[in-house]
């Protein structure tokens, strides 16, 4: 039996209550900030699901009748991780959101040993990070009449249609990362995360270049939800927060859909090109396979500056680890532990056909790793 505390708004959110903000960059809506003499002070828009602050969120327990999560009396900043084995088995479906996919692998790990271990059947399904997919997965799991599913599905565009399916076979689910309408979130505290970054490439900034001619440059994707969009404006807001209010045209971003390296060595390389008067230059994407390619395209051009990676998967921990920043360009990741995904998730699931009370958005807690310290928690 595993049983531990999450804090819902984590440790590093609740000193950013006052300071969750907002970035300027190309395709950001969501926020303000209130800049003065080069002081930047960032207001972070409330109310984007996956990313509600811990005063927005609500207790949520499942009404088998109507198929829908609704709003309860408690505590709904806190959840404790209990992995009982039910009285009664049950089958859990899981939605891989890509199942080659470095921080996939742990997660979908974890699942599947929990399930072994509680007794519980497990169907599956590999979304293979494809909006069209991820709707035929639904499909596909929806006809076993699974008791619960776990929606790992990474396409924003796709969360409506897979909750209907799941909702018109009263399937109570949680998701991972991307809100879903109707579901549990579960996963990164998204712009938290991003600060935590952020500030780690602020003060490199302000170590190695004074915080002097400062750009940054993200790799977006929208299509991954509104949620996950917020890694980036935290990681402009957390690098401000160091340096001071940045020039609104020295924060460009550019959109790296596939989630590959290779395309975001082609793209960064690009926008370095275009960009030769950019001096000193720190970037970030959303996941830490694009933010190997951007280090490396950094690298291969010989340009100043440094990429930090979110998500300390198995790619992060192995391109940190190679070699010190210096040499390769990847300051650190943000570390989101995937490998304990599937502990909070099988907990949610099975909390809910327990009849209990969960909170609606449960989110990790955030640390930032760099090739001193990464060792001290990935041996």
């Amino acid at each position: 039996m595993k049983k531990y505390r999450s804090i819902i708004g984590i440790g590093v959110v609740l000193t950013l209550l006052a300071l969750t903000g907002c970035s300027s960059g190309s395709s950001d809506e969501n926020a303000g900030s209130t800049e003065e003499a080069g002081a930047y002070t960032p207001v972070l828009k409330s109310g984007i699901p996956g990313a509600l602050l811990p005063e927005e969120l609500k207790l949520w327990k499942y009404d088998f009748a109507t198929a829908k999560y609704t709003p309860t009396e408690g505590d709904a900043k806190s959840y404790v991780v209990n992995l009982v084995k039910p009285d009664k088995t049950f089958t859990l479906a899981h939605m891989d959101g890509w199942a080659t996919n470095p921080f996939a692998i742990p997660i979908a790990k974890g699942i599947a040993k929990l399930a072994k271990d509680l007794g519980l059947k497990l169907i599956y399904c590999d979304a293979e990070f494809k909006p069209e997919k991820a709707i035929s997965c639904a499909e596909i799991l929806a006809s076993q009449k699974p008791d619960f599913v776990i929606a790992g599905n990474w396409q924003g565009g796709a969360a409506a249609a897979i909750m209907a399916i799941f909702d018109k076979a009263k399937i109570p689910a949680a998701s991972i990362d991307v809100s879903h309408p109707n579901a549990i979130f579960f996963g990164a505290s998204n712009y938290a995360s991003g600060v935590v970054g952020g500030k780690a490439a602020g003060e490199y900034a302000k170590a190695t270049w004074d915080c002097k001619d400062v750009w940054v440059f993200m790799g977006e994707n929208l299509e991954e939800g509104e949620a996950a969009d917020l890694r980036l404006v935290g990681f402009a807001d957390g690098v401000q927060e160091v340096c001071g209010a940045l020039p609104a045209d020295r924060i460009q971003r550019m959109r790296l859909s596939a989630g590959t390296a290779d395309q975001a060595i082609t793209v960064t390389t690009d926008w370095l090109t275009a960009h030769p008067e950019a001096k000193h230059i720190l970037s970030g994407t959303i996941d830490d396979e694009r933010a190997n390619g951007m280090a490396k395209a950094f690298a291969a051009t010989k340009r100043d500056g440094m990429v930090v990676g979110q998500g300390c998967d198995s790619v992060g921990i192995a391109v940190v680890k190679m070699a010190p920043a210096s040499e390769n360009r990847f300051l650190g990741c943000a570390a989101y532990y995937p490998e304990k995904y599937g502990d909070y998730l099988v907990s949610i699931a099975l909390d809910v056909m327990a009849g209990k009370a969960v909170p609606q958005e449960i989110h990790m807690e955030h640390s930032f790793l760099d090739h001193d310290t990464i060792g001290t928690v990935y041996k």
